[in-house]
């Protein structure tokens, strides 16, 4: 079976095609919602994201919410961390914040182990999607294929 994926680059592109649009609307009276998790690091590079100062390093503020704020409820009752991908946690029979707190939903808090993120300035803000991540990998802390930035190695 052949595989397709659009690359880095060609993601980015497509990116800003979207922002032209976006901003050649944007006195209109609809409203665009920037949900791809990469558009963070898109309006970074274009310095209309800033990082605020005196945050917690310890603190995910936006991006990928997978482990952290939500569960996805399937109509058979499965609770999953992410609606992306199989991230089972427990059921809605289940004591809910057993469940959230739980050995399941933390294995996907573990927000050193993203092995590109970690490296990045935006790690508390972006993350891509580790579910794409997942897809290609199985590895849901594996880069998001379609990142763009370059991160410098650990020394």
């Amino acid at each position: 079976m052949e595989t397709w994926h659009v690359e880095p680059d060609r993601y980015r592109d497509f990116l800003e095609k979207c922002w032209a649009k976006y901003e050649q609307y944007k006195d209109s009276e609809t409203t665009f919602n920037l949900k791809d998790h990469l558009w963070t690091l898109f309006l970074y590079e274009k310095g209309l994201f800033k990082i605020p100062e005196g945050l917690d390093d310890d603190t995910i503020y936006d991006g990928c919410n997978c482990g952290n704020c939500h569960f996805t409820i399937s109509a058979e009752g499965r609770l999953m961390a992410c609606r992306r991908f199989d991230s089972y946690v427990g059921t809605v029979n289940e004591e809910m914040f057993e469940v959230y707190h739980g050995e399941k939903m933390e294995k996907f808090r573990q927000h050193e182990r993203f092995e590109k993120c970690r490296k990045c300035e935006l790690l508390r803000f972006c993350r891509g999607c580790p579910a794409v991540s997942y897809g290609y990998t199985k590895n849901f802390y594996a880069p998001d294929p379609q990142c763009w930035k370059e991160v410098k190695n650990e020394g």
